[in-house]
């Protein structure tokens, strides 16, 4: 009986080893490349365009938030990120109140941001495949 049991506690870890596993896989394997900002409730515009392009550098990720204004770049901040394994994996601003929340189903990003007011604004970006 209780060789059964371990049985059952070994397999039930090994499953949720593998799942995590997978998890953080689908995350990293999506992590490098160009976002497009999705307004809230598709307000879109005219002409305005705001991208995220995240490249691995070194052991971090560099994201570079680029705004469009009739397709013309108006301004572009850069920030060093290092990547979070712990929940769905994620990446989190060094030194700063960003965080990019990975959704791999959709190939979409969360940007979490606190802002000077104590606030927090999410924007949903889409990878651009």
């Amino acid at each position: 009986m209780k060789l059964n049991k371990l049985m059952y506690d070994l397999r039930l870890a090994i499953k949720i080893i593998l799942h995590f596993g997978r998890q953080h896989h689908a995350t990293l394997s999506m992590i490098e490349g160009v976002y497009v900002r999705q307004p809230p409730h598709n307000e879109k515009i005219a002409g305005v365009d705001s991208m995220l392009t995240i490249k691995p550098h070194g052991s971090f990720y560099r994201v570079t938030r680029t705004e469009y204004v009739s397709n013309t770049p108006e301004s572009e901040e850069t920030w060093l990120a290092t990547y979070g394994w712990h929940s769905n994996g994620h990446l989190i601003e060094i030194g700063g109140n960003r965080y990019c929340v990975f959704e791999t189903v959709s190939k979409s990003l969360y940007l979490e941001a606190l802002t000077e007011q104590g606030k927090t604004t999410i924007e949903l970006f889409i990878k651009n495949l």
